[in-house]
């Protein structure tokens, strides 16, 4: 039987701990086991959460000890009177693995695998799937055993276009693949048991479809809401905690509202956008912006495509007393020029376009065209144009973050209205939002 486990989130004197903690609980015991330059471990009171001994590290990691070991992610386990400790290694780019250990206690001492790494993609650069790490293991109501892990899918294998996946961090092997990066995937696998030790899908890399494991059946669906009803379901999101509510369904009847406050996405901080996930590398998302009145170029809305604040791209309204018009957000990656690196401060390049609009009143409808490589952001004027497409984004402008940046989420498709650092009293008013992505072949995920 496996022992309770859950996350925890651990607070020193000398600050956060900056990655997964696992407590670990049986009848007779209680321990966190933390990471900080290796696998360190103390006990807990259940009750009040205080500390009964000094931390102490158990375990190192299997790695030469360097800033690329990152010895992380402790899972204990007991199992037929044994203890393992299974653990990631190896940073989150392609040396990212999995190993595991086992001892006659919660502590140790502990006996390597022979056989570790338990889990390796990247020992082949080739292999669809890259960067498999964080592992943890289960048994079924059915005695089976199965193991999920952490993992990313590269597109046409370049490692700048997982907008759906992540990476972080350049690699030396892959110099010119630097700091991608996105939510990451879940992958499924058997597990089989041989000498006392876990084998993790037969000893092969895990890819994209394993026999016998899940239904090729896509889980994707098409999404359409005519905000008819009076609250949000729970698939939209904010970034942060807005400071109050900033958009209604009741104010007027059959649309999302949007009010805006002097925020833009991007901001660090809390932007009138709301944002709902890209669901697959091909996908379409469109809504319609009615009666939107800007009063001056600073007063905008529209749809974003967000990675993070510091990479997201835009197309939306602004306008003034010479009208209205489209503005056009793009923002990429800079380019280090001579000896002097980049910063959180010039790590990316933004450019705005904008076109001028015919009516004064006619609404504006957005579309984004997501593919595997690239965004295509576009417009229609009123109910019966066809859309316009000034821009083509590469798909590495939401998947490779900028000097100083991280990322571990995936990419979404949001909703704006902005005073863009000036408070605005102009409402934004969206119709619909629909998303269609489209179900990936066996050989197209």
């Amino acid at each position: 039987m496996l022992p309770q486990m859950r996350w925890v989130t651990m607070q020193t004197s000398s600050g956060t701990l900056t990655a997964m903690s696992a407590l670990f609980h049986d009848a007779s015991r209680s321990l966190i086991l933390i990471l900080e330059l290796g696998i360190w471990q103390n006990k807990i009171d259940l009750k009040t959460g205080n500390s009964l001994t000094p931390a102490q590290m158990i375990f190192a990691g299997t790695l030469p000890d360097d800033a690329s070991a990152r010895p992380e992610g402790p899972h204990v386990y007991h199992i037929n009177g044994t203890y393992y400790l299974l653990i990631a290694e190896g940073g989150t780019v392609v040396h990212h693995r999995s190993t595991i250990q086992r001892g006659p206690s919660p502590s140790g001492p502990w006996e390597n695998n022979p056989r570790n790494p338990i889990l390796f993609n990247g020992a082949n650069l080739t292999n669809t799937v890259q960067d498999t790490g964080h592992a943890d293991i289960v048994q079924g109501s059915d005695g089976r055993w199965w193991g999920v892990a952490l993992g990313v899918r590269p597109q046409g294998l370049n490692f700048s276009h997982i907008q759906l996946g992540k990476r972080l961090f350049q690699s030396a092997s892959r110099p010119n693949d630097v700091n991608s990066c996105e939510g990451r995937e879940t992958f499924l696998f058997p597990v089989t048991w041989e000498d006392g030790w876990p084998v993790f899908n037969g000893g092969l890399p895990l890819t994209e479809h394993i026999p016998d494991v899940l239904s090729d059946v896509s889980p994707l669906a098409s999404y359409t809401n005519t905000f008819t009803s009076s609250t949000l379901d729970e698939s939209f999101y904010f970034v942060r905690t807005p400071y109050k509510t900033f958009y209604s369904l009741t104010a007027r009847h059959g649309y999302l509202r949007l009010f805006a406050n002097s925020y833009a996405p991007g901001d660090r901080d809390s932007a009138a956008l709301l944002l709902r996930k890209q669901a697959a590398y091909t996908e379409t998302f469109e809504t319609r912006l009615d009666g939107f009145k800007p009063t001056t170029n600073l007063t905008e809305a529209g749809v974003s495509v967000y990675y993070g604040d510091s990479l997201h791209n835009e197309i939306g309204m602004a306008g003034g007393d010479d009208g209205r018009y489209i503005v056009l957000r793009t923002i990429v990656l800079n380019q280090q020029v001579g000896p002097w690196a980049l910063t959180t401060a010039n790590a990316t390049v933004i450019t705005v376009h904008r076109y001028k609009l015919a009516t004064a009143d006619a609404n504006v409808r957005f579309k984004v065209l997501a593919s595997p490589d690239s965004y295509c952001l576009g417009y229609a004027e009123g109910d019966d144009a066809d859309f316009t497409f000034p821009a083509i984004i590469d798909s590495s402008a939401l998947s490779i973050a900028p000097a100083g940046g991280f990322f571990f989420k995936g990419a979404s498709f949001g909703i704006y209205n902005t005073g863009n650092g000036k408070p605005s009293l102009v409402p934004a008013d969206f119709k619909y939002w629909q998303q269609a992505p489209t179900a990936p072949s066996l050989n197209n995920l």
